[in-house]
């Protein structure tokens, strides 16, 4: 895999894993009165688990940028 196609990769994965946790959270805090408990406590767990998802494609585009060599931001 080429770092520019890792690089795209990486800010795909980005953007869906903040799409994905913007619907977890507001389905686990807007919408908590209409939801059972047992769905409120994953939507909760899924709200960590997609953070990390998100961390880790931040420095899989950092690795990419290193590789290409453009500024790390």
């Amino acid at each position: 895999m080429t770092a520019q196609t890792l690089l795209r990769c990486a800010n795909t994965a980005m953007v869906v894993f903040l799409v994905l946790f913007c619907i977890v959270a507001y389905l686990a805090w807007g919408m908590e009165a209409q939801l059972p408990l047992m769905l409120i406590a994953v939507l909760h767990f899924l709200q960590i688990l997609l953070a990390g998802l998100f961390k880790v494609s931040y420095v899989v585009r950092l690795i990419a940028q290193n590789q290409l060599g453009l500024a790390l931001r």
